[in-house]
């Protein structure tokens, strides 16, 4: 990563060399020409403009509050530091909603004519494949807090998108880690059919039979299924130690039919993942039902974060905090990639992104990075949710990973475990 100072001194020291050679030097003013002049004469785009597509609607939505509002807190403190080249950054907040509404489309069409330089979002992997593409033929970074698919890690992206959540090969391992540990030699995998279900299935399934275990029913659905009898016979049939659930909300009903077939969290070992686990009070109608439910979840322990969760519950945020601080820090990453560039438009700051992360200076607030940045020192950006140390493509090396489990009335937080994989 280039340190800003030096290059803007270098653009600055070129400048002056061209007056003196037509002046014969000696003009104070030239003399007294400063970085951000010189960086404003090279790039007409100083004024930093961020949109988002968030769950607000939709198979996600659960997901939606703590980005949003974590979006809105990155902005501010940022601002409040002195915002970027200068100038306040101003966020333009949209919806996604899922892919049965096509919302996103609409919604980036809404940012880019708005001028957004960099879009934060989708967190479902599915909704990000359908405008991925016109975000980043448009020169603008797309940058999901959420994504895991291990689709985007090759995608065709112009080097454009980036994400603060891990590929779902971590967490499959991680899962299937976890249904060892917990003494299952066989398991069954209830998917949605589409990337981020299959991409985190295929996952598990390699990692587990890697591990001697067998997975005895591999089931995929329809994302817009609203019944599962068919797919839970195959459940019941196969007779697993173990049963993965891979959904958004439709688990609620997926579960909750378990239950009646008697092969639900109080009779078999059920485990979720990150689309489903920490929602899954918000899709039942009985939570005792759950009682026994594991699952992972990308996320640091809490505990170490603890001044933004009360954040978070101060703004109306009620428990569930997953990918808030990855929605954080995307934003601020895209701050300083673009303070370090000394340009706002996207390929400038798509080209700084990777190294915010990594190599340099540790700093955790978007404060001490800026000082860092003005002051010419190479930084390594851990935040809230790091360390993340991108690789070139644009996401994380390694990741922590939240074990939540529940009680008979919700996640037994004295149950939490955490995992960390590279």
């Amino acid at each position: 990563m280039r340190k800003t100072n030096a290059r803007r001194v270098g653009v600055l020291v070129a400048s002056l060399s061209l007056v003196a050679a037509a002046c014969g030097g000696g003009d104070d003013t030239t003399e007294e020409a400063t970085d951000d002049t010189a960086a404003a004469a090279e790039c007409a785009v100083t004024s930093l403009n961020i949109g988002t597509i968030l769950p607000v609607t939709g198979s996600l939505a659960f997901l939606g509050p703590p980005e949003v509002a974590a979006s809105g807190f990155a902005v501010e403190d940022i601002n409040a530091a002195g915002g970027v080249l200068g100038s306040d950054v101003t966020l333009q907040q949209g919806d996604s909603g899922d892919t049965s509404t096509d919302l996103a489309n609409t919604e980036v069409d809404r940012l880019l004519a708005g001028g957004a330089q960099v879009i934060v979002g989708a967190a479902s992997s599915a909704v990000s494949k359908t405008v991925i593409d016109k975000i980043t033929t448009a020169g603008v970074v797309q940058f999901s807090p959420a994504n895991t698919s291990p689709d985007f890690t090759t995608y065709d992206d112009k080097g454009l998108y980036f994400r603060t959540a891990p590929s779902d090969l971590l967490q499959g391992r991680v899962l299937a880690n976890l249904v060892i540990e917990g003494g299952s030699t066989s398991a069954a995998v209830i998917f949605r059919q589409e990337s981020y279900g299959q991409g985190l299935a295929d996952s598990f399934k390699e990692n587990f039979e890697g591990a001697g275990g067998t997975v005895s029913a591999f089931v995929a659905y329809a994302p817009e299924a609203d019944t599962f009898d068919a797919e839970i016979d195959q459940i019941v049939t196969a007779n697993p130690d173990a049963i993965i659930v891979i959904g958004f909300a439709e688990s609620g009903t997926i579960v909750t039919t378990m239950h009646e077939r008697g092969v639900g969290p109080t009779s078999k070992k059920v485990y979720g993942v990150d689309g489903n686990i920490a929602g899954m009070l918000e899709v039942v109608t009985d939570p005792t039902i759950l009682a026994g439910m594991s699952g992972t979840t990308p996320s640091v322990d809490l505990k170490s974060i603890s001044d933004f969760t009360a954040r978070l519950d101060a703004a109306g945020v009620d428990g569930v905090y997953d990918y808030g601080a990855e929605t954080y820090d995307a934003i601020v990453i895209s701050a300083l990639a673009a303070e370090i560039a000394g340009c706002a438009d996207g390929v400038s700051i798509g080209g700084q992104i990777n190294g915010v992360t990594k190599d340099g200076e540790k700093c955790t607030t978007y404060a001490d990075c800026l000082a860092l940045v003005q002051a010419g020192t190479d930084i390594d950006y851990d935040g809230l949710g790091g360390p993340y140390e991108f690789v070139d493509a644009g996401e994380p090396a390694a990741a922590s990973y939240r074990i939540i489990t529940y009680g008979e009335a919700g996640p037994d937080t004295a149950l939490d475990k955490y995992v960390f994989a590279s």
